[in-house]
């Protein structure tokens, strides 16, 4: 196996004692193609050197999907983390077709850094340029593809105009909400918010102001409910709003605060500079006392939402059987 080691970078730098040292402590494999080498999050024991074959290596995004990042041949090593500091694999990596290969185990390599120190820091030494050139020429990439996989976990969970949750979320959020309420006996509390005559003011004003009119009530969310509720925009004019750990009486005092804001906006019609009039009605329940059940739960917010309104509308009304 010398003359077929020696033609290897990693050990190019070795004389022929030092590579009959080291080849000890060499095993040879071979992989089928499609086979995993081994994944992301695996113990990582061994370090692999190619003789043949094509190796490709992808992470996991943030949104769980596995995404290539390099491919890597003949000549080239990969899983050296493992034994520099045995630490957990970084990436999954899978032969795309047949592999001839020789891997070196961290003990083996502990042994020989002690009997060929020499040896040993002339590999590691092109460890090391190696994993910098490598990193190089994919870092950027990796930066991109994790950016991209956040961006489009968070592209499916809310609506691109408010950045609020949209409607999917909300409904899984709500399945579990009630959930937890009726597992641990602890209240979670469903505000529906409708603004009152959006239709009108969008065709007296035009759209331009119907847009600001809906991210001002945003602002008014996040000013007003807490960091752990989950704010939602349920269609156009119409928001759905979940505050785990929160009873009915205390979801009324902040939606009342919120309409009352909601009512005090600073809107303008660009074209005569008149004040527009927005205000909002909504309707609360609380789970577990007024329902059980997300739709259950549902139905009686919209119940006091309906309610509300033929009481005047600018207004919260809290759910009363």
């Amino acid at each position: 196996m010398d003359n077929r080691i020696s033609k290897l970078d990693i050990f190019s730098s070795l004389d022929a004692r030092e590579l009959r040292k080291i080849q000890r402590f060499l095993k040879e494999l071979r992989v089928p193609a499609g086979e995993t080498i081994f994944r992301e999050g695996d113990e990582g024991l061994l370090m692999y050197v190619i003789l043949s074959g094509t190796v490709s290596i992808s992470i996991k995004t943030a949104d769980g999907e596995e995404v290539e990042v390099s491919r890597i041949c003949e000549g080239s090593f990969f899983g050296e983390m493992s034994i520099l500091e045995k630490t957990v694999r970084s990436a999954t990596c899978r032969a795309l077709d047949s592999c001839h290969m020789l891997s070196l185990d961290w003990k083996g390599f502990r042994t020989l850094m002690i009997r060929q120190p020499k040896a040993s820091i002339k590999v590691i030494q092109h460890m090391l340029n190696t994993a910098t050139s490598r990193f190089l020429k994919t870092g950027s990439f990796l930066s991109d593809m994790l950016k991209w996989g956040e961006n489009a976990r968070i592209r499916a969970v809310t609506d691109d105009f408010t950045g609020l949750y949209n409607r999917r979320f909300f409904d899984d959020a709500l399945v579990d909400a009630v959930s937890k309420a009726n597992r641990n006996d602890k209240p979670v509390s469903l505000i529906i918010l409708d603004l009152d005559y959006f239709g009108e003011l969008n065709t007296r004003y035009g759209e331009a102001v119907g847009d600001r009119v809906i991210l001002g009530v945003v602002e008014v969310f996040n000013s007003t409910f807490r960091k752990n509720d989950i704010l939602a925009r349920y269609g156009g004019d119409e928001f759905a709003l979940v505050l785990p750990n929160t009873e009915g009486k205390e979801a009324l005092r902040l939606c009342e605060s919120a309409v009352k804001a909601i009512h005090a906006m600073s809107i303008f019609d660009e074209h005569n500079s008149s004040l527009v009039e927005v205000s909002a009605s909504a309707g609360i329940a609380q789970c577990p006392s007024h329902a059980n059940s997300p739709k259950a739960l549902l139905e009686k917010s919209d119940k006091a939402l309906y309610k509300a309104k033929e009481t005047g509308r600018n207004r919260p009304i809290l759910f009363s059987g």
